[in-house]
């Protein structure tokens, strides 16, 4: 066989080339993937866009000149309280992130580590507990709240809404976390115990640093949670200063009269600043970090 006809012949892969049914599998395949990719690219550069374009007022209109302005972003800062919806959310997800974080990386570390009475049980009940929406307890929370104010007058609503964000997060964190941690060989553990580790010394030298990357997963959602929900604080909050940003931004087109669907739009676009840089400084642990850092057992 000459050389002309083995180039002929030669794949850049070992798979054997497409048939019909397999070329009309990739066709769809591909109309899928850039339908869905337009779907969630859209609404993004129209939120892009009404942000920047001066020539809206009240609602968002894609027909119209383009005017690039800041005025929404003006309005944003000088007519409403976004510094502080701002500000209240940023506090809401970090001490969320941080009370998650404490709560469970014990509760994963024991139902992980420890062998007691009833672990399967209490398992199994905390996960049934999380079937039930936050807001169907809410007279609870209320009630709650009304309950520890009057013992502690400095336990705000605020206060309450971070404990509702970090409770409701235990069980769902606790079973990822202790799969993670059933993933690393208990020879460390025993190698660790010879050496002269304490239990806490072992949680706190040994796991916790090898499931750094669960543990930075965990806090991004944690505090992802609290710019994106609007009911709980919707309830809870009852003064708009004291609002997060989802609540907050809401108010601008939930009314005809304070209707601003662009500085809608651009808030939504400071919104996703902080998430952005917080996965950003993550992005070692959530990447590179899940593949490395055991010995799988």
């Amino acid at each position: 066989m000459s050389k002309k006809n083995k180039e002929k012949k030669l794949h850049l892969s070992d798979s054997q080339p497409l048939d019909t049914i397999g070329v009309i599998s990739l066709i769809i395949s591909y109309i899928l993937l850039i339908t869905w990719a337009i779907l969630i690219i859209w609404p993004l550069a129209v939120m892009v866009i009404s942000s920047f374009n001066g020539g809206q007022s009240r609602y968002i209109s894609l027909s119209g000149n383009f005017k690039f302005s800041f005025k929404h972003f003006k309005y944003l800062f000088t007519e409403t309280y976004f510094l502080k919806w701002v500000k209240n959310t940023i506090v809401i997800a970090v001490s969320t992130s941080i009370l998650t974080l404490i709560i469970v990386s014990f509760t994963g570390y024991a139902y992980s580590r420890y062998r007691f009475k009833g672990k399967k049980g209490s398992l199994m009940a905390i996960m049934l507990i999380q079937t039930i929406p936050a807001f169907a307890g809410i007279t609870a929370y209320y009630a709650i709240h009304s309950i520890v104010s009057g013992i502690i007058p400095v336990f705000s609503r605020t206060a309450m809404l971070i404990l509702i964000y970090s409770g409701g997060g235990i069980a769902s964190n606790t079973f990822i976390l202790k799969g993670y941690i059933d993933s690393i060989s208990k020879e460390l553990d025993e190698a660790a115990k010879i050496d002269g580790c304490s239990n806490l010394q072992l949680y706190r030298l040994i796991i916790m640093p090898i499931a750094r990357p669960m543990l930075a997963i965990i806090a991004l959602w944690s505090f992802i949670g609290p710019f994106m929900d609007y009911m709980l604080p919707k309830i809870l909050l009852t003064n708009p200063s004291e609002y997060t940003l989802a609540t907050g931004l809401y108010t601008l087109i939930s009314d005809v009269r304070t209707m601003n669907a662009p500085a809608f739009a651009a808030g939504g676009l400071l919104t996703a600043i902080p998430i952005i840089i917080l996965f950003i400084s993550l992005q070692n642990q959530l990447v590179s970090g899940l593949s490395s850092g055991s010995v799988k057992g």
